[in-house]
């Protein structure tokens, strides 16, 4: 290989530096030396970056091709890589692979965008950008990048943008990458179904249920089992699928028009050089006359394709652009000037007394052009000297002058004239006197360069605390200084009507909060995501809850929020309440969502999803867990969006995503615009369901109550109950305003009907998360497994299977096990297997004594019912019943009447999230190892209080609550 490699010629394999990742090592090598590493495995050389007001956006996109996350650093290098896992002839794919440095004149680099390695083993570098982004600076470091890989035998590549109706189609399929969206006994009959060209929608249905029936369709179409037509027109249910070896038939109609039309354009006499043989007027108005097939003709209406002609011995006749121009004899006529519309809006904002002289000189102009006032009778003849047929205009011009003056109005000639081509020109605004309503300077006399300071002044306070406008006026003087203007800064009282024009609408004078969201949100044009599939893009974020809860021996605190939304249906697919939130409350809510809510005892019936819009009986075929499910939809992510909270950044969470196979998008920092349906979530939980809460404090000071401390308060768990009741009874069954038919836009939908509707299309497809997928989502350390076991904050835990002083074989880690445990449950962690088949090892905290009864699953044991239907009404009481049990809040025998005991901040935290402690199903716990005779000796001597915690049932299921 290496020979192969000198072939190229030694001075360009010399010239150029490869500087990559090894593992954890960063290593710079020669190209000719370093050509031969598998880059497709290489961690990118650069990070991510998400400054605010930036103008891509970097995320992680989770490859079928890998099996893993690969980094974007825009939405047009991540349609590329999804292009890129859509070819089956790439087998390996990495992002950012490493630095190409060289020499041209300066020292340059270069790090493309991706490496990718081809199914015959051949490589392939590609850079992503946009042809008109491309700089000069940019082609040099493409035309290097591709120097340095032709001389090692790689390809090089310079993508754009794709081809909007293939990508957008491409996009589609990919949702449907993943294995799980298979189902075994329906690919053979997709297959039999599609021998012969059948539509999509008509084939889904013939094969059984298209709920089950479309993921693998559009599985089996991304993987290339089945072919469709991508480059034509968008996915419908009227395309036409076959199988690979099959062939479609050439339709005359129906879909495809795209198609349809290039076929007609390339088949017209004479093709494209006859149609370049044509001159095209400058254009060709309504009004207009035209000659045309040998007669003159009106213009009705004009489209972008065709034109409407007038014709006098028959209705309207619509001819073609192309045929109207290629008429030997078309020719467009002189047509009458045309009197502009009045703008009546704009006369309406002018006093009362200048439109009535506006209109009455509108009533002598329209009797100099055409000979009769507007007033008189439509066969009155004009009067002799206004007649058009023996006057001209100038003449009439010089009447009315003459009649105007002997009435007693002072008017000459050329006023006359000048009025009337204003009116020709603007119609009766051109007649208005317009000084009442002239615009004056927008600042007055104040000079641009006092202008500029005082803004200045103003952005420099954007994230600062709140100052007076003498600051700011202060302030503007010294900029003014600073910069050597010699400019007098006017009087005081113009500096502070000069601050009120600037300061409107920046809060420069008013809450920080608000100037900083001002300052720092979505400037226009505004984009738009659109989605069209549940799960396709689902928000994560948390928020401090304005509620008083009573945590453990009766303290009193705070909690925060923390909630997934689906952007298509607007679902809260999960939502817990912690003290803080953590990263494994991020992981948590990924599973939860994917788990279905049962029905609690207490719920009435009207909150099942067998009650609901939603389509159970079909649902509950392919998926046994919703037979006691309540009436809030599964919803499997596809892809995250957050900000950059520890929580939701940490390597924990996202590799909670990459074992989910969700895609994982962070925002710009400081752009809580970019996540807004996650915000407004939030923000109505406060207002729709917070507010009516035992204990609700407001959202500031200034607007708490007195002695709420002392009042009945819901403890945490009580309170994650009732919300969970009220995202079910109120949010799901609530008509939310972004939710509507563009065909009919005055219907606005529920979160559940909406889900209805779009599972139609896209189909159902289930998670199903076992024990074992569960401790995945923990977040993850790598310790040392002594003789003693394994240290994790000074406790220590143990367990027969451990592997003790060994080498764990991942070198990367330097020997150590990778162990995984949850911080809300210190009783026990688990160590991966990595001697073995990676299986989890399980081992307890060595000094554990006392734990509480695990909670267990609920049991359910009713028989399966009909498909009732809830009412509205049932719905609507159930929600309002629960609001008013959350206002009264828990029985005063709960509370004790004890009077609350304080305690630290952190013994809070320590209380409450022991007591909160959700148990997570886990393997099979193993024996506790036997005593030795030190230990047991200790026995009788006195232990310090413990903290009661949480422990992992290996049945239970982590969801429920008691």
């Amino acid at each position: 290989m290496r020979e192969q490699a000198g072939a190229y010629g030694d001075p360009v394999l010399s010239a150029f530096d490869l500087d990559f990742f090894d593992g954890e090592r960063r290593l710079r090598t020669r190209l000719g030396d370093g050509w031969s590493v598998r880059f497709e495995h290489v961690r990118p050389v650069r990070g991510f970056r998400w400054a605010k007001g930036g103008r891509g956006f970097a995320g992680w996109y989770w490859s079928a091709t890998t099996g893993d996350h690969v980094g974007y650093e825009s939405w047009l290098e991540r349609d590329r890589l999804i292009l890129l896992d859509f070819d089956p002839q790439v087998v390996g794919i990495a992002s950012q692979p490493f630095w190409l440095h060289w020499r041209d004149g300066d020292a340059r680099r270069h790090a493309p965008d991706y490496f990718v390695r081809l199914a015959d083993g051949r490589a392939r570098v590609v850079d992503v950008r946009a042809a008109d982004q491309v700089n000069e600076r940019t082609a040099e470091a493409f035309a290097g990048t591709a120097e340095a890989c032709a001389a090692v035998g790689w390809e090089f590549e310079h993508l754009g943008v794709p081809d909007p109706m293939f990508m957008a189609n491409v996009r589609w399929l990919a949702r449907y990458r993943h294995a799980r969206c298979v189902r075994d006994e329906v690919v053979g009959r997709l297959e039999r179904v599609f021998r012969r060209p059948t539509p999509l929608r008509a084939g889904a249905e013939e094969v059984g249920d298209v709920l089950s029936v479309l993921p693998t369709l559009f599985h089996l179409l991304w993987a290339g089992v089945l072919r469709v037509d991508l480059h034509t027109c968008l996915l419908s249910s009227g395309t036409m699928v076959h199988t690979a070896d099959g062939s479609v038939a050439v339709l005359e109609s129906g879909v495809g028009t795209r198609g349809v039309l290039a076929d007609r354009g390339r088949g017209m006499d004479g093709g494209r050089n006859e149609m370049s043989k044509l001159s095209r007027p400058a254009s060709i108005g309504v009004g207009e006359r035209v000659r045309f097939a040998g007669q003159v003709r009106a213009v009705l209406a004009v489209s972008a394709r065709a034109v409407t002609l007038a014709d006098e011995e028959g209705p309207a006749r619509e001819v073609l652009l192309g045929e109207l121009l290629g008429d030997p004899d078309f020719k467009v006529f002189a047509s009458p000037v045309r009197m502009p519309l009045p703008p009546l809006s704009l006369l309406e904002a002018m006093p009362r007394h200048a439109v009535e002289k506006a209109l009455w000189w509108e009533g002598h102009i329209l009797e100099v052009l055409h000979g009769t006032r507007p007033e008189v009778a439509e066969d009155a003849r004009p009067r002799p000297e206004y007649d058009p047929a023996r006057h001209s205009l100038t003449a009439r011009e010089r009447a009315k002058a003459a009649e105007l003056t002997t009435a007693g109005h002072q008017v000459s000639v050329s006023t006359v004239g000048n009025f009337r081509r204003r009116y020709q020109a603007e119609g009766v605004l051109g007649l208005a006197d317009r000084r009442p309503v002239r615009k004056k300077p927008q600042f007055g006399s104040v000079g641009d360069a006092v202008v500029a300071a005082m803004r200045q002044a103003i952005k420099e306070g954007e994230d600062d605390s709140t100052r007076t406008g003498t600051y700011i006026i202060w302030r503007t003087g010294e900029i003014l200084r600073e910069r050597g203007a010699s400019v007098e800064l006017p009087s005081k009282a113009t500096l502070y009507r000069l601050l009120a024009k600037l300061s409107q609408g920046t809060h420069a004078l008013g809450t920080a909060r608000a100037r900083r969201s001002r300052a720092h949100g979505a400037k226009a044009p505004f984009g738009q995501w659109t989605v069209f599939a549940p799960g396709e893009v689902v928000q994560i974020d948390s928020t401090p809850l304005d509620v008083l809860v009573r945590l453990d021996d009766g303290v009193v605190g705070k909690i925060e929020l923390t909630g997934m939304i689906d952007v298509a249906t607007r679902t809260v697919t999960a939502a817990v309440l912690r003290p803080t939130t953590k990263a494994v409350d991020a992981s948590v809510l990924l599973a939860r969502t994917v788990t279905p809510e049962l029905m609690r005892p207490g719920w009435v019936d009207a909150l099942r999803m067998s009650h609901s819009v939603l389509p159970h009986r079909r649902l509950l075929r392919l998926d046994e867990r919703l037979e006691h499910a309540a009436a809030q939809p599964v919803i499997v992510p596809e892809m995250i969006v957050c900000d950059h909270g520890k929580a939701f950044v940490s390597h924990s969470f996202r590799a909670s995503c990459r074992f989910l196979e969700i895609d994982f998008q962070p925002t710009h920092k400081a752009s809580p615009f970019q996540k807004g349906h996650v915000e407004k979530m939030l923000d109505s939980v406060g207002t729709l369901f917070a507010q009516f809460v035992s204990g609700f404090t407001g959202r500031s000071t200034d607007h708490r109550g007195r002695n709420l401390e002392e009042r009945r308060l819901w403890s945490l768990l009580e309170l994650q109950e009732l919300l969970d009741e009220w995202l079910i009874a109120s949010w799901q069954n609530r008509e939310h305003n972004g939710l509507r038919d563009p065909l009919h836009p005055g219907r606005s939908f529920t979160s559940n009907e909406k889900y209805a509707a779009l599972v139609e299309a896209c189909g159902y497809v289930p998670v199903a998360l076992s024990a074992t997928d569960y401790i995945e989502l923990l977040p993850a350390t790598w310790r040392a497994v002594n003789d003693y076991g394994i240290k994790i904050k000074r406790r220590t835990y143990d367990g027969p299977g451990l592997i003790r002083r060994q080498h764990s074989g991942v070198t990367a880690k330097k020997g150590l096990w990778e162990v995984h445990h949850d911080p809300y449950d210190i009783s026990r962690i688990w160590v991966r297997n990595h001697h073995g088949n990676g299986e989890w090892l399980e081992a307890t905290w060595k000094h554990l004594r006392h734990t509480p009864v695990p909670f267990g699953e609920l049991a359910w044991d009713h028989a399966a019912r009909e498909l009732p239907e809830g009412t509205e009404a049932e719905i609507a009481d159930a929600g309002a019943a629960l609001l008013t049990r959350a206002h009264a809040g828990p029985e005063d025998a709960e509370n004790g009447g004890a009077k609350p005991k304080k305690r630290t901040r952190r013994e809070k935290r320590v209380a409450a999230r022991a007591k909160t402690a959700q148990p997570v199903p886990t393997p099979p716990p193993a024996p506790e190892p036997e005593l030795d005779a030190e230990e047991t000796a200790g026995e009788d001597k006195p232990l310090a209080e413990v903290i009661p915690l949480g422990l992992f049932d290996p049945l239970a299921d982590p969801w429920k609550s008691s």
